[in-house]
């Protein structure tokens, strides 16, 4: 059975962007992108303060957002 609560939606491509994974960070203005593709990380934080939970969680989403950009790259086929 699969949960109702997602930590990633897969954003299709279209003309001007390539697919990508964006965090599903709830009530946030914060955005955190893997592109798989690119091996990239995109992540759009607003200049304000942030408290230690919010830092927290975006410490713990941008881990998560490198391990998909890799796209199982780092990981070692025996």
């Amino acid at each position: 059975m699969r949960g109702t609560y997602f930590r990633w939606t897969r954003i299709r491509a279209t003309e001007d962007t390539p697919e990508h994974l964006r965090a599903d960070i709830l009530g946030s203005d914060i955005t955190i992108e893997a592109h798989p593709d690119a091996g990239t990380v995109r992540a759009m934080i607003p200049r304000r303060p942030m408290d230690a939970d919010e830092a927290r969680m975006i410490g713990v989403r941008l881990i998560e957002a490198a391990a998909l950009a890799d796209n199982g790259r780092s990981v070692r086929e025996p």
